[in-house]
């Protein structure tokens, strides 16, 4: 299963916490026929679970969720936000985890709804995950993201540095290459602004994404294993 940048929780909110009754693992409306997006996924090496579902009644839905919250939260506390299409709310539960239902308008009728957990008293120190994945100096990892699906896994890696697109792109190109990959793809998508490679080896294949913004340049790993 491949993972998107825009699967990840939009919202996350710092409360304190306490022991307490434990209520369902992701919350839902009952009528919702939720998808399962992750069950066996760490978030810098925290547990995290998504699922998603569609709803033609999006303010009995965010009813269903500010109830939820009064009753589970720590002290029924919770936040809202609201974003152009998008409405974000969510909360810190009793049982330490964090709680987050991003809401995004499709269309006219239907509204697209995102629920996360991810318990973040287990979070890693990215750059301590992400210690075999090759980057320039000078570089931070931003955010590792584990899942799996079966036999199936992905690796979401997530890195920040000041240097050129190509020079990144050039360095993790001869890593690769000396590493025993096959280069499968090597793009311009904008002239030293964004480039894409892809390679290959075994039952593995990977996707760097390079892109410029100001002075920052980004680099996403997302490498899938079968």
């Amino acid at each position: 299963m491949k993972l998107k940048a825009g699967l990840l929780p939009a919202l996350f909110l710092a409360a304190g916490f306490c022991h307490a009754g434990k209520p369902e693992v992701l919350p839902v409306p009952p009528e919702a026929a939720a998808e399962i997006v992750a069950n066996d996924m760490r978030y810098n090496g925290a547990p995290m679970r998504i699922v998603q579902f569609s709803t033609l009644d999006a303010d009995e839905t965010l009813k269903f969720y500010r109830e939820h919250f009064v009753r589970y939260a720590k002290e029924g506390k919770y936040a809202e936000k609201s974003s152009n299409r998008r409405k974000m709310i969510g909360a810190m539960m009793q049982d330490k985890r964090i709680v987050n239902v991003e809401m995004t308008r499709k269309n006219k009728a239907a509204v697209h709804v995102l629920v996360s957990s991810l318990d973040i008293f287990q979070m890693e120190i990215p750059e301590k995950l992400a210690g075999d994945i090759p980057r320039m100096p000078g570089s931070k990892v931003v955010q590792h993201l584990d899942s799996r699906d079966g036999a199936k896994s992905n690796r979401f890696v997530i890195i920040q540095n000041n240097q050129s697109v190509e020079s990144n792109a050039m360095y993790l190109r001869e890593h690769y290459l000396k590493a025993g990959w096959r280069r499968d793809r090597d793009e311009t998508i904008q002239l030293a602004r964004h480039r894409q490679l892809g390679f290959s080896k075994d039952n593995r294949q990977l996707l760097v994404d390079v892109q410029k913004t100001g002075q920052e340049c980004t680099v996403i790993h997302n490498e899938m294993t079968e």
